[in-house]
């Protein structure tokens, strides 16, 4: 099973870094069109991915499943 640590994958995502940096705010047009765009590539990364398994990190009890982070495979195919 594959572990991803969405936070960080987002703040990979230079849609969602142009949220931070301007401090925008939840709810907003500008907020929300970035936030779609930044998950519509997060989402399409993923998919291209090729695992077919992705839980988020803590989604899982990693004492019952043998679990490989792939956070960092991900934020490289962004």
């Amino acid at each position: 099973m594959h572990i991803i640590n969405s936070k960080k994958v987002y703040e990979e995502i230079p849609y969602y870094q142009t949220i931070i940096r301007k401090k925008l705010e939840k709810g907003t047009a500008e907020y929300t069109h970035l936030m779609l765009k930044a998950t519509e590539l997060y989402k399409g990364t993923l998919g291209k991915s090729g695992l077919p398994l992705i839980v988020e990190f803590d989604g899982v009890d990693k004492t019952l499943h043998k679990t490989e982070d792939v956070t960092k495979k991900i934020i490289s195919l962004l």
